[in-house]
């Protein structure tokens, strides 16, 4: 009976794991609508919550703290359909005080064809040197839209500031984003262009294009617009903070990210004024990826059109690493300000490091490595408000172990499943609802440490059990000895009594 309670304690001390319930965490939601469906986009700070990179951990909570059933949005909707189309420019004059008001813009007489796309009506166009400000007319597009691309007059030169407004009716205009660069210079024996501007998925019939100084404005000669047609809303991009490399090489320079983000927008800021060099993305894959992870559907569609416009990638310098893109990038001190260099748009692909790879030494960045910032559309998902509320979103504050394969309870569902008669092919009628995050954890505050530990790790053995092992050992021989002295001794004992 010792022994077995003996062993019992053994097996405790070497770590023999008994399964227990994962310790979760919670956040509160907050809900908007009639219901009974809401849709719920979270926040990229979940990210550094959850003990999963895909988020399969995530449950919803009823106030009895049932699980309430729910389904990934976007995994199975049709695909977006996108369109490229040359729109009508009208080149419109400033004010007296160098800018343009929506009362001048009415005073130009405007008329709206039987299509609904604009005309003059009278006061011709201003020629494109003279024009402080632009109406660009979209009417025609359907969908969000997504970039705008310019074509200026081949003899301009220089860097051109503007500021792009949204408008319905011409008379409501909302801004679109912040001040934007068009850009044509020769630096260094190589010309650099921007003359492409994202518009973030912007709902509207018209845009207005402002001149910053309306004195230095392009001579546009045409504009063309992409835009997509998606069956369900896309979130806000948002962006995590800067981040700085977590290791440089000869030629290039590593950022960890958070773990699990979808990595679909990148910035470069360079540290140093006048710097250029062109270099090559590469997203890092995790050496241990997680296994039975679904497969991932590209949440940036500018980068789908974009990757069917540019030449195949070359291949990876190392295991694991896969190019996405190469490019210029700049901070050019001009004479109307600085020139940087646009966003980046990638595949939307979670990756644990971001490389950034020079055709030269890794110092054309200037000696202190650039950072870089990171954009993602966060996830969304659509429940069912079962239950009482108030309702709560739940996750695993560390992985699980000793899970044994199968469907989890609380698990998401498919959106056929959870929407009876639902159709890839129409939106889900939804109520809005909200989640706020608590502070990040301090383990996951720096996202070098959250990426960092994706990476395999030679595991070292404590050396507390080894030394304890060793004892055991020991204490093993000692005892097979003094069984062996004594069977000796014994048999000894019976010799004597023998003769």
């Amino acid at each position: 009976m010792c022994v077995c309670f003996a062993a019992v304690g053994a097996m405790a001390w070497l770590g023999v794991a008994v399964a227990q319930p994962p310790a979760t965490a919670t956040a509160p939601i907050a809900l908007q609508g009639d219901g009974p469906y809401y849709r719920l986009a979270l926040p990229l700070g979940i990210y550094a919550h959850a003990a999963y990179g895909d988020l399969r951990d995530l449950r919803m909570r009823n106030a009895a703290g049932n699980a309430v059933p729910y389904a990934w949005l976007r995994n199975e909707a049709a695909a977006p359909q996108f369109t490229s189309k040359d729109v009508p420019i009208f080149a419109l004059p400033a004010s007296a005080s160098g800018t343009a008001d929506s009362a001048e813009d009415a005073s130009l007489g405007f008329r709206v064809r039987p299509d609904g796309s604009l005309a003059l009506a009278r006061k011709p166009a201003r020629k494109p040197a003279e024009a402080a400000q632009w109406l660009i007319d979209a009417s025609q597009l359907k969908g969000g839209l997504l970039q705008a691309r310019f074509d200026v007059a081949p003899e301009a030169r220089g860097l051109f500031a503007f500021r792009l407004e949204a408008s319905d009716d011409l008379r409501k205009w909302l801004p679109v984003g912040s001040e934007e660069q068009l850009v044509r210079l020769a630096h260094g024996g190589q010309t650099i262009e921007r003359l492409a501007v994202e518009l973030g998925g912007v709902h509207a019939r018209f845009l207005r294009l402002r001149w910053s100084d309306p004195q230095n404005g392009a001579p546009l000669t045409g504009v063309a617009i992409d835009s997509v047609q998606e069956v369900e809303p896309v979130a806000p991009l948002q962006w995590t903070g800067a981040l700085m490399p977590e290791r440089c090489g000869t030629d290039h320079c590593d950022y960890a990210l958070p773990r699990g983000l979808p990595v679909e927008s990148l910035r470069i800021d360079l540290a140093d004024v006048n710097t250029l060099a062109q270099v090559g993305v590469s997203g890092l894959l995790a050496a241990t990826p997680a296994a039975a992870e679904p497969a991932f559907v590209p949440r940036n569609p500018l980068y789908a059109l974009r990757h069917q416009q540019r030449r195949p990638a070359p291949a990876a310098s190392s295991p694991g690493e896969v190019p996405l893109l190469d490019t210029v990038v700049y901070r050019l001190a001009q004479a109307g300000g600085e020139a940087r260099s646009p966003l980046l748009a990638l595949d939307g692909r979670s990756y644990s490091h971001v490389r950034l790879r020079t055709a030269g030494p890794v110092s054309v960045l200037g000696p202190t490595p650039p950072a870089i910032a990171v954009g993602a559309t966060p996830r969304t998902l659509v429940f069912l408000a079962q239950g009482a509320a108030p309702y709560s979103l739940a996750w695993n504050v560390a992985p699980e172990k000793n899970v044994v394969q199968g469907a989890s309870p609380g698990a998401a569902l498919s959106l056929a499943t959870l929407l009876p008669g639902y159709s890839a092919s129409k939106p889900v009628a939804a109520g809005e609802a909200s989640v706020t995050l608590p502070p990040a954890p301090v383990a996951a505050v720096e996202a070098v440490v959250a990426a960092a530990a994706q990476l395999p790790v030679p595991v070292q053995p404590d050396p507390f059990r080894k030394w304890w092992l060793w004892g055991a050992l020991g204490v093993g021989l000692l005892l097979l000895a003094g069984m062996a002295w004594s069977l000796f001794a014994s048999l000894r004992k019976d010799r004597a009594l023998a003769d």
